[in-house]
């Protein structure tokens, strides 16, 4: 059997082109999935938090704990960026001139 060819090296560079192709390709979509992980937002570790996860904890059914969590989420999200919006909204600080 004859091969397509002329040179079976050209098959090999290929074949070892396609793997790195491959494997690039892999370890990207496993990077995208990880960093998408790590921009979920969290809430803060406090005891209200605890509390709060608590009593979503003992709703039972897995559905209405993840919305319930998902609520808590969302009004902790929401609270730090009306805390960021009055941030940017005070005055800046006024430096007092320097005495020499």
């Amino acid at each position: 059997m004859k091969t397509p060819f002329r040179h079976p090296g050209a098959v090999h560079a290929a074949l070892a082109v396609a793997a790195l192709a491959t494997a690039a390709a892999t370890l990207l979509v496993v990077l995208a999935a990880f960093a998408g992980a790590a921009s979920e937002p969290f809430l803060r570790d406090t005891p209200a938090a605890r509390l709060a996860v608590a009593r979503c904890d003992a709703l039972g059914e897995r559905g209405r704990r993840h919305a319930c969590v998902h609520r808590l989420v969302a009004a902790a999200k929401a609270s730090d960026a009306g805390a960021a919006r009055v941030a940017r909204l005070a005055p800046a600080p006024v430096s007092e001139p320097r005495v020499r």
